[in-house]
């Protein structure tokens, strides 16, 4: 869900993932998870950009069966927080 007027923006993302029981041999299966997501920004012109952006708002654990990280018995990071300034040129 995202509003933008052309100068400023601002949208919410709720990411849902069941949980992964049809696994292959030595795989462990994973429960599901929800993480809530926000992001915002503004557009001042002359190509820049300020936005910031939140990850995993409640500070979800969760694993991903779907990670690279051989490990999967540690949790996937928790709440993460960004704050960018672009300048297109």
């Amino acid at each position: 869900l995202r509003y933008d007027n052309n100068t400023w923006w601002a949208g919410t993302g709720l990411r849902l993932v069941s949980k992964q029981d049809r696994v292959a041999p030595f795989e462990e299966s994973t429960d599901a998870y929800s993480l809530l997501n926000f992001n915002a920004g503004y557009r001042l012109g002359q190509g820049i950009t300020f936005s910031v952006r939140a990850d995993n708002i409640l500070n979800v654990s969760y694993r991903d069966h779907l990670t690279r990280v051989e490990e999967r018995d540690n949790p996937m990071p928790g709440r993460n927080l960004n704050a960018v300034v672009r300048w297109d040129f």
